[in-house]
């Protein structure tokens, strides 16, 4: 019977990877060292901001060891095939893919093929996690105004806003620094981000920058927002009954409005924060203006769009803007958010 082993390091350079949606970059907690770990299936954590799988490794002398891979979000595997289900106790699995910067005992796993079942007593592969790629069924013909003629932006609004390879639907500009907004983004290390730690997003990160779903819902004098990633959630009213000064917030303080067939927000007391999982930091004196608008497809699927227009004196020398297209889908659910902090040594 062949010899299994159940930890290796292989010296190779770190092969390329798709771009893994994930609430902070992966370099925060791993290295660029690639090892490979096999062992039992614990449990999976299917939740958001990032997948993880506990599992058993065994090493040479018979002791066991707990040890974590971290994926990258539930929403991104859901599109893959995966679910609550698709690994379970006592899963035999072998998983190839980056150390930890402090040596504790979690690979990354930052491709659904870099996670394999295995035969324990021969070392062949037997499976991948997963099934075939799932499509967006997307929302047909949706009318673009609501009966009172404003437009109609409620519901779900998911992933890929087309399924034509190549075309981003997020699209995120280099930001035009100052001095000192360049000197603190080239200093900028992802370990300090503190999403690594579970702590909120600001605005322009949670609404601007996220490529998750999002939901919209209407009414007469507001209109609240939730989003998939983070698990945010914003009220805005029509009127200034929340402008009320003082305290700065992660989210800020925010009214909107109707121009034409746009919802269009302002936002400002926000707090200093960072914007995107690359750093681009922004002070408390940013303002933000969101601008949601329907441009559906040729064929009738419905796309929202979003601009964010984000005006920060202290870092920026002139505004960013962030843009994002997202497909509406019936009967979306959203994954729950359940972060996980990372292990120490």
């Amino acid at each position: 019977m062949l010899n299994i082993v159940r930890f290796s390091v292989l010296l190779i350079i770190a092969f390329s990877v798709a771009p893994t949606y994930a609430h902070h970059s992966f370099a925060a907690t791993f290295s660029d060292q690639i090892i490979t770990v096999e062992g039992t299936v614990e449990r999976l954590k299917y939740s958001n901001p990032h997948v993880i799988v506990y599992f058993n490794v065994t090493d040479e002398n018979g002791e066991e060891t707990q040890w974590l891979a971290e994926g990258g979000s539930a929403t991104t595997l859901r599109r893959n095939g995966w679910n609550k289900d698709t690994l379970v106790e006592g899963d035999y699995i072998r998983i190839t893919g980056e150390s930890t910067r402090n040596g504790s005992p979690m690979v990354s796993m930052q491709e659904s093929d870099s996670i394999n079942f295995v035969d324990p007593s021969t070392g062949e592969i037997i499976g991948t996690p997963g099934k075939a790629r799932a499509e967006n069924a997307g929302v047909f013909d949706m009318p673009l105004q609501l009966a009172n003629g404003l437009p109609n932006i409620s519901g779900a609004w998911t992933g890929e806003a087309t399924g034509r390879v190549g075309r981003p639907i997020l699209h995120v500009p280099p930001m035009d620094y100052n001095e000192i907004g360049a000197a603190l983004q080239a200093e900028f290390d992802p370990v300090n981000d503190p999403q690594v730690q579970c702590e909120p997003p600001g605005l322009v990160r949670q609404a601007g920058f996220s490529p998750h779903p999002v939901r919209i819902e209407q009414y007469d004098d507001h209109v609240v927002i939730t989003y998939e990633e983070y698990a945010g959630l914003r009220t805005i009213y029509f009127d200034d009954r929340d402008l009320v000064g003082g305290e700065h917030t992660h989210l800020g303080q925010s009214i909107a409005h109707y121009e034409g067939q746009k919802l269009v927000i302002e936002s400002s007391y926000l707090l200093p924060n960072l914007s995107a999982t690359t750093g681009n930091p922004l002070t408390d004196q940013t303002t933000t203006v969101e601008t949601y608008y329907r441009q559906d497809e040729s064929n009738g699927r419905a796309v929202l769009r979003s601009d964010m227009l984000a005006t920060d004196p202290g870092y920026l020398l002139t505004p960013w803007t962030i843009s994002w297209s997202k497909y509406a889908e019936n009967d979306y659910e959203f994954i729950e958010v359940e972060c996980k902090k990372p292990l120490t040594n």
